[in-house]
């Protein structure tokens, strides 16, 4: 890792960022500033490996302890019953229709401002991604550009939804990989998002699974006649029942990969090397048997 002096400043204000970057509650901005900033600095990437450790240790433990039964219902009752309940009565008059139309005017101009935003946010995104997989095999960087754009830059729900609803989010053809997924993977990863997705073109089916302290992708795209592991010259590490695994590193981000008759298929996350190699391991077979049923 190059090692750069950002000034104490820069990384006191990145510091104050990490907590709710582990959490993914940070704007596209915020997320896009912390990222660059410890795939420089040595001292704040250590600094928040400390931190998912500590947070690793935290969750382990809580999990371990009892909560009384009704406790959350009990708090869910007193925090509706301190909210206040407001009743707005409008007075259909011309002042208010001038109001209304000033606050459509008002929304336009947001809309205008905020679409800007994105399609910069876009461009960083793309640079970002370009900077940190330039020596990865192209092959391999279709994974991981679905990745940072609709996982890593993504806020997500406190409470996601049920694996019934995240299933029709995928539609019909790919509903089957969310049942499949959860049964293959660890307690501790939880399935919070599920959709078909488009980026620079290409179209994904992506289901993101959060762990105690990591992100985790499995990423689904067809192939293009040119796109085949052997064909990049790329060496699988492993064959999971029969199904060659590949990987690769870029940044913090670790990179798996297989394929079958007609799909490639990723599993991306930020944990460490081998543990992301094992989770590709333990879904290719089933993936793989999945796709080339379709």
């Amino acid at each position: 890792m190059k090692i750069v002096d950002f000034g104490q400043a820069n990384c006191e204000r990145v510091r104050r960022y990490l907590d709710s970057y582990i959490s993914n509650e940070l704007i596209v901005e915020s997320n896009l500033e912390v990222l660059r900033h410890i795939e420089q600095c040595n001292a704040c990437s250590q600094e928040l490996e400390t931190r998912l450790g500590i947070r690793a240790s935290l969750q382990a433990a809580a999990r371990r302890e009892d909560v009384p039964p009704g406790l959350e219902q009990k708090l869910r009752k007193e925090i509706c019953e301190r909210s206040p309940v407001r009743v707005w009565p409008f007075d259909l008059s011309l002042r208010w229709m001038s109001a209304v139309a000033a606050l459509l005017l008002i929304s336009t101009a947001i809309w205008v401002v905020l679409r800007s935003r994105r399609e910069l946010n876009l461009q960083e995104q793309n640079a970002y991604v370009g900077r940190i997989s330039s020596h990865l095999s192209t092959i391999l960087q279709v994974g991981l550009r679905d990745h940072v754009h609709c996982a890593v830059f993504r806020k997500y729900p406190k409470d996601p939804p049920a694996l019934a609803e995240l299933a029709g989010d995928l539609g019909p053809q790919y509903a089957g990989l969310v049942p499949l997924v959860k049964a293959r993977v660890l307690d501790e990863f939880r399935v919070i998002l599920a959709h078909r997705c488009t980026v620079q073109g290409r179209n994904y089916a992506h289901l993101v699974l959060r762990g105690t302290s990591s992100l985790l992708s499995l990423i689904i795209t067809k192939k293009n006649p040119s796109e085949l592991f052997p064909a990049s010259q790329l060496v699988p590490v492993l064959q999971a029942a029969g199904v060659p695994v590949y990987r690769a590193g870029a940044s913090q981000f670790r990179v798996a990969a297989f394929e079958s008759q007609a799909y490639l298929a990723f599993v991306i996350s930020d944990l460490p090397e081998e543990s992301n190699l094992q989770l590709a391991a333990a879904l290719a077979p089933s993936v793989a048997q999945f796709l080339n049923q379709m």
